[in-house]
C-alpha cells in the first residue's frame, strides 16, 4: 500500500516541477499567495471587529494565522482532488504508481503553505509578538496537517474520477468548515452545551495549536495534538485503502 513512497527521487522531482510551475511567469511569485489572504484578513478584520466586537488579544494576527492555516486545506484539497483527472496521461500512459500525482500535488501545496507561514513569522515579530521555543514545533504540526490533507486528497481524487460533481460538493463542505472552525471568531463564543461536539473538528484543534506556537508563545495542548495525530493517521490510512480499491478502473473511466 505504501510501496510507492520508496520512489523518493521521482516524488521529489515531480513535486519541485509542480511547485515551480505554479509561479512560472508570475511577477510576484509566492507573493501572490501572501497578498490574497492578507486582503481577506483585512476585510474580515474590519467586519468582525466593528460589528461583532470580539474581545481577542491581537485579533488581527489571530485572524491572519487562521486564514493562512486554513488555506492549505481549502486550496490543497480543491486542487488535489483533481490530481488524477487533470493528469490522465500519467495514469493511462505510464506505469508509475497512481498515488504519485496526488502526493506530488499535495506536497507542492504543503511546501507553499509552510513558506507562507514562515514569511508570516518575522511580520509577527515586527509588530511585537513574542516568538519562543514553541515555534520549533511548527514543522511537526504542519507534517501532521499534511497527513490529514493528503489522506483527504487520496479519497477525493479517487472518487472524482467517477463522480466529477464531487468538486462542487466539496466546495460547499470547505465553506462550511471555514465557518465551523475558529478562524474569524474565538472558541469562547461557542455555547457550552455544544462545545464537545464542536471540538470534534480536527481543524479547530489544529488551528488552536498553530496559534499557540505562533501567537501565544505556548506549547500545544497534548490532548489536542494526540487527537489530531490519531484523526489524521486514520484519514491517511483510510484514504490509501479507498484509493487502492478504486484505482483499478481509473484507466477505463478516465
Amino acid at each position: 500500500m505504501f510501496s510507492y513512497l520508496k520512489q523518493v527521487d521521482l516524488i521529489r522531482t515531480l513535486t519541485a516541477s509542480e511547485f515551480k510551475l505554479r509561479y512560472r511567469g508570475s511577477l510576484l511569485g509566492v507573493g501572490w499567495s501572501l497578498l490574497s489572504p492578507f486582503l481577506l484578513a483585512i476585510v474580515l478584520y474590519f467586519v468582525f471587529i466593528n460589528i461583532f466586537r470580539f474581545e481577542v488579544e491581537n485579533f488581527a494576527f489571530y485572524l491572519l494565522i487562521g486564514i493562512f492555516m486554513f488555506r492549505f486545506l481549502s486550496i490543497g484539497t480543491s486542487v488535489g482532488m483533481m490530481s488524477i483527472t487533470n493528469k490522465a496521461h500519467i495514469v493511462t500512459k505510464t506505469s508509475i504508481p497512481r498515488e504519485i500525482p496526488t502526493i506530488t500535488t499535495t506536497l507542492s501545496y504543503f511546501f507553499s503553505s509552510f513558506i507562507e507561514l514562515l514569511i508570516l513569522i518575522p511580520i509577527l515579530v515586527f509588530f511585537g509578538v513574542r516568538i519562543g521555543f514553541p515555534i520549533l514545533l511548527l514543522p511537526i504540526l504542519h507534517i501532521v496537517y499534511f497527513l490529514l490533507v493528503y489522506g483527504l486528497n487520496l479519497f477525493l481524487s479517487a472518487f472524482t474520477v467517477y463522480y466529477r460533481d464531487l468538486t462542487q460538493v466539496w466546495e460547499v463542505v470547505v465553506n462550511i468548515l471555514f465557518f465551523a472552525s475558529p478562524i474569524v471568531y474565538p472558541i469562547s463564543i461557542i455555547p457550552a452545551n455544544i462545545i464537545s461536539i464542536y471540538m470534534l473538528n480536527p481543524i479547530t484543534r489544529l488551528m488552536e495549536m498553530y496559534r499557540s506556537v505562533m501567537l501565544y508563545n505556548a506549547f500545544p495542548n497534548v490532548i489536542d495534538f494526540g487527537y489530531v495525530l490519531i484523526f489524521s493517521s486514520i484519514v491517511f490510512i483510510v484514504g490509501h485503502l479507498v484509493f487502492g480499491r478504486l484505482q483499478r478502473r481509473f484507466a477505463e473511466v478516465i
